[in-house]
């Protein structure tokens, strides 16, 4: 420590309020403890770290028989058993490509990493594994998974949404992030509901599939890639790929997996989920980016983006990583 830092000082006032944190959670020392909510809460965050390498997964959920109801947990149609097939196939694919190419690079020959599934409890999630789970891998149902509640927008075309709730579209375009519908959640409030999630995800050392509706997944991906709150309701999904985060030291890489031969019908954006004023996927663009306005890119076999290639960075200002979770607790 002295020939790299030669006038390091440790920290050892007791009359201070501060964590220290050694060898990335060895030892935790939490000084003076009369801190607020808050702290706390980030004192629990930080003993969820670690920092081993793990590769996250998301997926949406394969099309349901009422594909355009919230209240109804409808079964997967013929569609969704069939992408629920290619999904899994190509994420194993991929992953066994990965394993092959470090081994050519001169890697070791080791067994892939185990692959955990996450799903919410709704019955198309949870069926859209059933390939996973009948290969062996281990699934886990988590009821904070569930989708936004559309509210009395639920089954509204966007014309009607604008013609009986014109008020509630001008908020909605003005701060869509934090705005909710009557009787529905806004991402700010999915976002709350996500924090055990959250923490859990950080806990997890397994290489993760989570597979969920695309209003979850855009949370979820916003926490990973340190995204503005402002950007995470412009985020899209399609269903025609997976997209990989990978963490790394100081932000994280991401890149799409492609899932071949799905019908064009299957690959657009959820219809239940509030599209005011999110874009609409393009599933002519060939590899339609979960990033919009402003975030990074990404395209399908492209080397994998990180926030430095365009993007915010936690060290930008924005709400990203912990501070979407910060800000959650503090509203």
């Amino acid at each position: 420590m002295s020939a790299k830092i030669p006038h390091f000082e440790t920290m050892e006032e007791t009359e201070l309020n501060y964590i220290k944190m050694i060898n990335a959670g060895q030892r935790v020392t939490v000084n003076n403890c009369s801190f607020g909510y808050l702290s706390h809460r980030i004192v629990f965050y930080l003993l969820n770290l670690h920092i081993k390498t793990r590769h996250t997964y998301f997926a949406r959920a394969g099309g349901s028989k009422d594909e355009d109801s919230y209240k109804a947990d409808a079964s997967l149609s013929e569609q969704g058993v069939e992408y629920a097939k290619k999904m899994s196939e190509a994420l194993l694919h991929h992953r066994e490509r990965e394993r092959q190419a470090l081994i050519d690079r001169g890697g070791p020959d080791v067994p892939l990493k185990l692959l955990t599934v996450w799903t919410s409890t709704r019955r198309r999630t949870v069926e859209t594994s059933q390939y996973l789970y009948e290969a062996g891998y281990r699934v886990r149902q988590r009821s904070q998974m569930s989708q936004l509640n559309p509210g009395v927008c639920e089954k509204m075309s966007e014309k009607r949404i604008r013609l009986e709730y014109p008020d509630e579209v001008a908020k909605h375009e003005a701060d869509p992030y934090h705005h909710r519908y009557p009787r529905a959640e806004s991402y700010h409030d999915l976002a709350v509901r996500l924090e055990p999630i959250i923490l859990e995800l950080e806990r997890e050392q397994n290489d993760l599939l989570i597979i969920a509706h695309e209003s979850v997944l855009k949370v979820l991906y916003g926490y990973l890639m340190a995204c503005n709150a402002t950007d995470i309701p412009g985020l899209s999904f399609p269903r025609n790929e997976i997209i990989e985060v990978i963490p790394a030291s100081y932000n994280n890489e991401a890149t799409s997996i492609p899932i071949p031969d799905l019908p064009e019908d299957t690959i657009p954006s959820s219809p239940e989920d509030i599209k005011i004023p999110v874009p609409p996927s393009l599933p002519t663009s060939g590899a339609v980016t979960p990033m919009s306005l402003g975030t990074p890119s990404l395209k399908a076999g492209s080397p994998r983006a990180s926030p430095r290639d365009g993007g915010q960075t936690p060290q930008e200002p924005g709400d990203g990583s912990l501070l979407l979770v910060e800000r959650a607790l503090r509203d």
